[in-house]
């Protein structure tokens, strides 16, 4: 019976000791397989970062790359932004070159306009003084070259206001001979040595005022001109001038040169036609 249960003891041992290996044995299993696990986990973590990683450096290398094409593009830009620039600048300089340009043509037009005005006045007056002179040397008759002196005098020089005088210098004074819009009682017979008019007999030079009108007071007849009348740089009389038309506004240059045509060729008219006057009474004296 002690033998049976000793036995079953025994048996019973060996079951517990079974037992207990048994469980020692499944624990080290399931140990195992937890380690296994977490050694699993720990590789896919590291496996996932690792693949992160080379996912991040690749598209950080695409930026890079990106990048780099964008600053390519930008400095392609700037270069092409420069060059616009330069074309922008030298069409500037160009336009600019180009209004200098029409400016100056204006001017030189301008200036030619003007010169070819000037030659245009200068021919007209030139054409005025040969017919002026033309006229003058036309005729012999007294009355015919006074009519003449008065039409240069009104429609060339501007004048309605003027005497034709002839000096006589035995009395030392000075005859109307032809005027226009002054008192001929007035004038009709004035000494020749006082004023203007006798200033520019004493010197034989022609008498310019300034003005429309020339200096006027009680002792003296305001003059515009006064033009001595010289045959052989002899005077032999004067024309005087007291005021011009109302629509001009002084002297010019042309009207200078009038004046010496007149001084020289209206007083030598005259001088011929008298001359021609005598000659033409002595021959019918002596008849």
């Amino acid at each position: 019976m002690h033998r049976l249960c000793d036995k079953a003891d025994q048996r019973g041992g060996v079951d517990v000791q079974g037992q207990d290996i048994s469980g020692r044995i499944a624990t080290e299993v399931l140990m195992s397989e937890e380690e296994k696990g977490g050694e699993g986990y720990v590789w896919k973590v590291q496996e996932e970062t690792r693949r992160f990683a080379k996912d991040l450096l690749s598209e950080n290398e695409r930026l890079r790359s990106l990048v780099a094409g964008l600053q390519r593009e930008n400095r392609d830009l700037e270069g092409a932004v420069s060059t616009v620039r330069a074309e922008l600048d030298r069409r500037r300089r160009e336009e600019d070159e180009l209004k200098r340009q029409m400016a100056q043509i204006r001017e030189e037009n301008h200036s030619f306009s003007e010169k070819y005005l000037e030659v245009e006045t200068h021919n007209s007056n030139l054409a005025n003084l040969y017919v002026a002179s033309y006229r003058l040397h036309a005729t012999l008759d007294r009355r015919e070259i006074l009519s003449s002196i008065q039409e240069i005098i009104i429609n060339l020089i501007g004048s309605e206001e003027f005497g034709i005088f002839e000096l006589d210098p035995e009395e030392a004074t000075l005859s109307l001979a032809g005027s226009m819009g002054i008192d001929t009682a007035r004038y009709g017979r004035i000494p020749a040595g006082s004023g203007k008019i006798g200033e520019t007999i004493r010197r034989g030079e022609i008498y310019l005022a300034e003005g429309k009108e020339g200096p006027s007071s009680t002792e003296e007849t305001p003059l515009i001109a006064c033009i001595p009348l010289k045959v052989e740089g002899r005077v032999t009389g004067v024309i005087a001038i007291f005021r011009l038309l109302q629509h001009k506004a002084g002297l010019e240059a042309v009207d200078r040169e009038m004046f010496d045509l007149l001084a020289t060729h209206a007083a030598m008219a005259l001088y011929c036609a008298g001359l021609h006057t005598r000659m033409v009474a002595g021959v019918k004296g002596g008849v």
